[in-house]
Formats: structure tokens, sequence, C-alpha cells
């Protein structure tokens, strides 16, 4: 019966140890793949200031 028991828990403990071992090696992996499928995003372009053409001075400077 003792031995049993023994037998029981060792088998419990080695398929914890390999659940563990299992998500410790595809935790990273699942996350890489996630940030990679953020990455697909487009980008947003840059916000461009679009000044008339007399608002330079003729002596090609701002008004002040």
């Amino acid at each position: 019966m003792k031995k049993d028991a023994i037998s029981t828990g060792l088998f419990i403990a080695i398929g914890f140890l390999c659940v563990a071992i299992v998500i410790a090696v595809l935790l990273p992996v699942v996350r890489d793949v996630i940030n990679d499928a953020d990455d697909n995003r487009p980008a947003i372009p840059a916000v461009s200031l679009q000044l008339p053409s007399d608002f330079v001075t003729p002596s090609g400077g701002y008004p002040a």
C-alpha cells in the first residue's frame, strides 16, 4: 500500500514537472507570435506643416 502511494506521488510530481517545462518553453514562443502579429499595423504618417507661399517675407525670414 505504501509502495503504491509513493509511486502515485512520483507519477503526479513528474507530470507536474513535465507540464511546467512545456509551459516554460511554449510561453515565450506564443508571446513572440503575438508580438509579431501586432507589428503588421500600418504606419501612420507624421503631420506635415503646410504654409502659404506668402508667409515668408522677401528677405527669406518669417514675419515678426
